[in-house]
Formats: structure tokens, sequence, C-alpha cells
């Protein structure tokens, strides 16, 4: 399996911590929001991980080099559109013949959500949880009578799961895969995100499969609050850190 890591974006929400530093550079418990994510993508079987970074290009690349991280770098120098560029950005390097796992950077998951997302799916498959009290800015999901997305996006007045941030793309459905996010930027432009794939493969009637990691519980660090309460949480151990 290969993985995508998508670590392009500004970070501007974190404030003074990204005023010098990249989203993916932010340390939580003394790592950065990179070292766990590409440990992460290790413990889910990802034996070939594409680093998607943009601002702060060169200090991601130091940082792969000084820890010694078996990944390749890709640059997305458009790193100020929506992250779906960075994932056409790294899909030259993606391999047809093999399962994708595509991750956001800022999300740190608990070491047992790797073997959910392990697991062998037969269908585009996106990860979700039911045990969180969802805000305007989470990512929301609907989903139909047999589990699949029927909607997804920040905006939902009515939902029943969250997007946590992780989808899996069997080779067996990468061309559908592919095809969407095509039509998502030709029809819709450059400053929508990875999400938008999913909601337009579920309009047409093509919803992915959700896959629940309820009960393990993870973390996300999009605000400062956020990532104060990741360094609590953290530090309490239980995480993978590369």
């Amino acid at each position: 399996m290969q993985a995508v890591l998508l670590a392009a974006g500004l970070g501007s929400r974190l404030g003074p911590l990204t005023e010098r530093l990249p989203k993916a550079l932010v340390p939580v418990a003394g790592q950065p929001l990179l070292a766990y994510a590409v440990a992460f993508a290790r413990a889910a079987g990802a034996r070939d991980l594409l680093v998607v970074g943009g601002y702060g290009y060169e200090l991601v690349a130091a940082e792969v080099a000084n820890r010694k991280l078996d990944v390749r770098l890709v640059r997305n120098t458009a790193f100020r559109d929506g992250n779906l560029v960075s994932l056409l950005t790294a899909r030259p390097n993606v391999s047809a013949d093999r399962d994708l796992l595509v991750m956001n950077v800022d999300h740190i998951y608990r070491p047992a959500i790797a073997a959910l997302a392990a697991a062998p799916a037969a269908d585009i498959t996106a990860f979700i949880d039911t045990d969180r009290s969802l805000g305007s800015d989470d990512m929301k999901v609907e989903r139909d009578p047999s589990g699949r997305v029927r909607r997804i996006a920040k905006t939902l007045t009515a939902w029943d799961a969250g997007y946590v941030g992780m989808t899996k793309i069997p080779a067996t459905a990468a061309l559908g895969y592919w095809s969407a996010v095509d039509a998502a930027l030709a029809e819709e432009g450059r400053a929508i995100h990875v999400e938008r794939v999913l909601a337009r493969l579920a309009d047409a009637g093509q919803g992915p499969v959700c896959r629940d990691i309820s009960g393990h519980g993870w973390l996300e660090v999009d605000l400062p609050d956020e990532r104060d309460r990741a360094e609590e949480v953290v530090r309490g151990g239980g995480f993978l850190v590369a």
C-alpha cells in the first residue's frame, strides 16, 4: 500500500505557531505532526509514503533528512490552493496497482486505528466516527441505509457521523476515484479540498463505504487550543511516533 500525506498547507489558524513553521512541523509533545503521520501510515501497512509539502517546504525537507524518514517528498508550489491540488501533485508518483491511503498531516491517531486502516477495502472507504460532538468546522457525514456516504460537508444540518481525515482507495477502485478528482477540479476549481471527491462520488450514486473508528480516539490540530489539548493527551502516552 502507498500513502499520501497532505502536508502543504499554511496552517494559518494556528496563529503564531505557524508564523515560522509549516503546519506539518508544529510540535506536539516534542515531536512534529509529520512524525506522527508517518508512524501511523507505516503501522497501517504503507510501504511507500509520499509527503506533499508546500509552505515551508525547505524546512520539511530538512526535517525529513534529519530524522532519516523513509519517505518521498513532493513539492506543491500552489499550496495556497485547496489540498486537492496537493493530491494531484502526488498523482504521478502513485502506482495504479497498489492500494492508496490519503491522510491529512494534522491528525494524530491512536495505534489501534492503524489496524482498521490496514484491513482490506473492496471499495473507496471514508473513515468516520460517531462519538464526537461536531462543530461548525468539523466535516460531517450523512450515511445511507447501507452505511455508505450519502452526503459529506461541513455545512450539513443533519448528519450521523464525522469524517476523520482519512480515505482508502483500493487499486480496483482507483480509476473511478481519479476520474472524480479530475471532474471536481475541472468543474469546481482549485480551491476545493479532497472531501469534495467523496461528495461527488456520493452525488453520482457511488457513495464511499464508511469504516467506523469510534471508541479509539484521535486528535486534530487545527487551532491553538486543539494543539494544547493534543499536547496534554499525547504526553499521557499511547501514540505512535516515527
